[in-house]
């Protein structure tokens, strides 16, 4: 597997039709998400991955000669590079094709095998300003959020910031969100995932003291009447299948389902 220049996506871009529902391979393409792609052939690839943070995809031609560059690329790169970094899990998304040689390929450690669902929404032609019980306050995720001294737990936020942008900079250059405070403490969070154009994906969480109230579908709601406004109106959400809470939160919501797969956790 050969890792390619930005000049040379365009040409993988097809082996990922599979996967459109997920965001981030477009995301790395356009070059919004600083990802790594790999290919067996740049210049006329049959196979390819598209790699950022935790989560990989694994895409195209998977014949005896093509499993075995794969398992290169695990051993030579990826686990390399993990060691290196003391980085945790790697989340690998694969087409139907992949699916029945991955666990074999890409080990160790064998990947877990679970189910995540790709749910999206067209936020367009509804009303989806909300109002906050009294004893909480929204706020937009702001360069002054981040310098306000009187906000607790901003720690809470941040490291989600980072988990899907290099840096707070580059999240607040390139991404958006809302957070929730109750008196000055952080107490949940809605942002922005791989924005590419009218897309995004979401990340929500609500602190444990505060669930089982609806918070989180009312900060989902704040954050798509503020995606709107950004021109961002084509939203997905990414869960696991066993994951109750936020699939309940997702159909609420409106959301429909756009794609169920197994996914492999290594």
């Amino acid at each position: 597997m050969k890792e390619l220049t930005p000049a040379q996506y365009d040409s993988v871009r097809p082996l990922f039709t599979s996967l459109t529902h997920y965001l981030t391979p477009e995301a790395i393409f356009a070059g919004l998400t600083p990802g790594r792609v790999f290919a067996d052939a740049p210049n006329a690839p049959q196979t390819a991955v598209a790699w950022y943070g935790h989560r990989a995809f694994v895409v195209g031609r998977a014949d005896e000669p093509t499993q075995q560059q794969m398992a290169d690329w695990w051993r030579d790169v990826v686990l390399l590079e993990r060691a290196k970094s003391g980085l945790g899990g790697l989340v690998l998304h694969v087409d139907t094709t992949w699916a029945q040689y991955i666990t074999a390929v890409c080990t160790p450690p064998t990947p877990q095998v679970y189910t995540r669902r790709a749910y999206r929404l067209d936020a367009r032609g509804a009303s989806w300003a909300v109002d906050f019980p009294a004893d909480f306050r929204l706020r937009s995720v702001a360069a002054d959020l981040l310098a306000d001294e009187r906000v607790q737990n901003k720690a809470y936020l941040t490291e989600e910031m980072v988990s899907e942008r290099p840096s707070t900079e580059d999240f607040l250059a390139k991404s958006f969100g809302v957070c929730l405070l109750h008196e000055q403490e952080i107490v949940g969070w809605c942002l922005s995932e791989y924005n590419c154009g009218p897309r995004c994906e979401i990340g929500i969480a609500v602190a444990e003291p505060f669930r089982r109230r609806g918070l989180a579908t009312l900060m989902a709601r704040a954050f798509i009447d503020q995606a709107l406004t950004q021109g961002v109106y084509d939203i997905g959400w990414i869960c696991w299948a066993g994951n109750r809470p936020s699939v309940a939160t997702a159909e609420k919501l409106g959301f429909t389902l756009a794609d169920e797969r197994d996914v492999f956790v290594a």
